[in-house]
């Protein structure tokens, strides 16, 4: 058995693949299977996909049917063989040493999570043939360990980091916990947030361990869609649900949960709608938007008042379809 799964989804993937797939065969840990999912891509990465399952006995190649990244990822959960598991997005490139540093500063600590910093790159950025080596033994002594990874998480009122490709996480630590089906964006958030609220520990380091490739054709880029707003609804109700099921939760991490879901309800349902859609139709899609935004208030989800009295107005009068002057507002 493997020491960790890694898991990588695919969807026409051929701009980038294979810088990837390059950076997990140089890795200095090798105890590892990846597990390529291929999302119904329709371009030529499956062929690509297959050259390194034919080359590399490390590379599993599973196809299915194009369900989105969330599907994927569930996917790779599923079969993955190891006791820890990490993801890895497309087109980002790991540092040689990150799985080696992840997995010895979890087995270090006998952690739930371990995690690093990372880099961000433009689109074109191609890896240094020589990258930095670090001391691994210097840079596993010197992790932080924590026992109160929420709190740490709400170090900052607005909430911390919310990527899922910078972690190592033991399997049974997070059993339970998958991605929302039929979210993208934002599938990272609930994934996260019910991780955090889950684990009983975590350890990090400061060590940049991966790029992350700014990529101008991926999902976070396309801009104030229908898809967009529709994901976020749906992530908000499965936060809202599963922060509802939360039993010994004190009073500070209650209200700042409550923050964290108004904040995010109200940046992807009110002010985002009101700043960023254009085009053919623009009223009726402010109007999905602000249905979903309705039905949030409606049930508590959304407390505007919690966000200052300015945001507090905006939210109002956007409810009450008075778009121009809270667009002003927001």
């Amino acid at each position: 058995m493997p020491a960790i799964s890694l898991i990588i989804p695919l969807y026409n993937a051929v701009r980038h693949l294979r810088a990837c797939l390059d950076s997990v065969k140089a890795q200095t840990f090798t105890d590892l299977e990846v597990l390529l999912i291929n999302d119904g891509s329709t371009d030529g990465t499956l062929s690509i996909a297959e050259k390194y399952a034919c080359e590399n006995p490390m590379f599993r190649l599973i196809t299915q049917e194009n369900g989105g990244v969330s599907a994927a990822r569930n996917c790779g959960i599923s079969k993955a063989q190891s006791p820890f598991v990490a993801f890895l997005d497309q087109d980002d490139v790991l540092h040689p040493q990150a799985l080696e540093i992840l997995y010895r500063m979890i087995c270090r600590d006998n952690a739930d999570v371990a995690a690093f910093q990372i880099h961000f790159v433009p689109d074109a950025f191609v890896a240094d043939a020589s990258p930095e080596n670090f001391a691994v033994d210097k840079v596993v002594r010197e992790a932080t360990f924590s026992r109160t990874p929420i709190a740490d998480f709400f170090g900052h009122r607005k909430g911390g980091a919310i990527y899922v490709w910078n972690k190592l996480y033991r399997r049974e630590a997070i059993a339970g916990i998958d991605f929302p089906q039929g979210v993208q964006p934002a599938e990272d958030t609930v994934f996260t947030m019910k991780t955090l609220l889950t684990i009983k520990n975590m350890v990090s380091t400061d060590a940049r361990l991966l790029y992350y490739r700014q990529n101008e054709d991926s999902v976070s880029k396309q801009g104030i869609t229908d898809k967009y707003v529709r994901s976020h609804a749906l992530a908000a109700e499965e936060m809202e649900r599963f922060f509802a099921s939360l039993s010994d939760v004190d009073d500070k991490l209650r209200q700042n949960l409550d923050f964290y879901l108004t904040r995010f309800i109200f940046k992807s349902l009110v002010s985002q709608p009101l700043r960023k859609i254009f085009g053919a139709n623009r009223k009726q899609r402010v109007d999905a938007a602000r249905k979903y935004a309705a039905m949030f208030y409606q049930s508590g989800a959304l407390k505007p008042q919690l966000l200052g009295s300015r945001k507090n107005m905006a939210c109002k009068l956007y409810l009450s379809g008075h778009d121009r002057w809270a667009k002003f507002l927001v």
